[in-house]
């Protein structure tokens, strides 16, 4: 896949920040603290014991000078807030250089429940090995195509992690490699990488980042920005690619731009339900 340039990202972004000052009720809504957003996904193949399972979903956090460390803070604080069952983080802890290694360490430290991660493309660009050691320094599971299974409710669930798709590193046929059947989760930064797994011909249900929501959302323009310039059709919500359900997640933190326009910080409690479960 031809990777985008950082001039079309700054391209994109100028006609977005443009529009965005040229809709007043859209600018109105910027740069807000984390927001909870709750999603219910009914899974084939769950073992009855996760029927409920609670799974909360932080990722992009991009630490740094662009992103409030009290957002952040706030954001670990919500998510251990839900009470969760499991965590998961879907990539980008760094921004653009190393002395971001630290601070994951100080800011991201706290999480509660048991905490899975994978890398993105920022860590992948600035320094995967710090960013990796720093998560493991705080107990959290870092997976690069790789599956770990977890005990929860008294039965066994596998988490999946995809690495990064737009550096190149992901290999799904790998990370599924002797996957058991039963519960199990997928983690990918990339939304994109949904269409590589959904030529697996199973369900499955993909959690991801990337996009954050397209930081700037001007409705009509920066779905279309994001598909035209920058070959991404998933920007924000869930999505349905052949029997893989996908979830894009808004972000904590923000990168190019240091502003959000109707696109809130989120952090997401996930409930996975059997099939025949009431939603």
């Amino acid at each position: 896949m031809a990777e985008p340039t950082r001039r079309d990202f700054l391209k994109g972004a100028a006609a977005l920040t443009l529009a965005a000052g040229a809709v007043p009720a859209v600018a109105e809504a910027m740069d807000e603290g984390p927001r909870a957003e709750r999603v219910t996904f009914a899974l084939p193949g769950l073992d009855p014991r996760h029927d409920g399972l609670r799974v909360a979903q932080l990722s992009d956090i991009h630490v740094g000078d662009r992103t409030p460390a009290e957002r952040i803070r706030a954001a670990v604080a919500l998510a251990n807030a839900f009470d969760p069952d499991l965590v998961v983080l879907t990539g980008d802890f760094l921004s653009r250089d190393r002395s971001g290694v630290p601070l994951v360490r100080e800011q991201v430290a706290g999480l509660g429940a048991p905490t899975v991660a994978v890398l993105g493309n920022h860590d992948h660009r600035v320094d995967p090995g710090g960013a990796t050691r720093a998560l493991r320094s705080l107990g959290y599971a870092v997976l690069r195509n790789q599956h770990t299974q977890l005990r929860l409710r008294g039965a066994r669930l596998s988490v999946v992690g995809v690495d990064d798709l737009l550096t190149r590193h992901a290999d799904p046929a790998r990370a599924l490699a002797g996957v058991p059947a039963g519960s199990r989760l997928v983690l990918a930064h990339g939304p994109k990488t949904a269409d590589l797994l959904a030529g697996a011909g199973e369900p499955m249900l993909v959690l991801s980042g990337h996009t954050h929501g397209g930081q700037i959302n001007v409705p009509g323009v920066t779905s279309f920005l994001l598909r035209t310039m920058v070959d991404e059709p998933y920007d924000r919500g869930r999505f349905q690619v052949g029997k893989v359900q996908l979830y894009v997640n808004r972000g904590v933190g923000n990168s190019a731009l240091r502003v959000r326009v109707n696109a809130d910080p989120e952090v997401t409690l996930i409930t996975l339900r059997v099939r025949d479960a009431a939603a």
